[in-house]
């Protein structure tokens, strides 16, 4: 009778970033489909040993795989995502990078950037704040976009 680990609070979230990791290494990212299978059937390992719905990723097109969908054990059934949300795009990682790499643009500035590059994306100045807060939160250290007062 073997004993399974029950998955801590904190170790969901790093699972679940290993496993969309896992899911943007395809032939169309530079994987060969070698890797590119790898890579997937241990993001359905990783699904299937903390029991997660394989519904909450994305998981992309699979022709040499030998198992083209993942398979839910969970009772609940996520319809799947539309192609016109805006999720998958890369919004956020764009805008994370340009927080990073353009110190001196306002949160409006990158929103206008993050539309002009990616088709279809709505990003606004309160978004572009809202990845900037959540780089903070991981421990980044991000510029302030505050108009410092002038010294007299």
């Amino acid at each position: 009778m073997t004993k399974t680990k029950k998955s801590s609070a904190r170790e969901l979230p790093l699972v679940r970033r290993r496993i969309a990791a896992l899911l943007e290494k395809t032939e169309a990212n530079g994987c060969t489909p070698g890797e590119a299978d790898a890579a997937i059937k241990k993001a359905r390992e990783l699904v299937r040993q903390y029991k997660l719905d394989p519904g909450a990723f994305r998981w992309p097109q699979t022709p040499s795989a030998t198992e083209t969908e993942p398979t839910s054990e969970s009772k609940s059934s996520k319809p799947p995502r539309a192609a016109a949300s805006g999720r998958g795009k890369g919004i956020g990682k764009l805008a994370e990078r340009l927080i990073v790499e353009n110190p001196d643009w306002s949160h409006a500035q990158i929103a206008e950037e993050v539309n002009r590059r990616i088709e279809e994306s709505k990003a606004t100045s309160k978004s572009v704040r809202w990845y900037a807060s959540q780089m903070r939160k991981r421990g980044n250290r991000i510029p302030s976009r505050r108009k410092q007062k002038a010294s007299a």
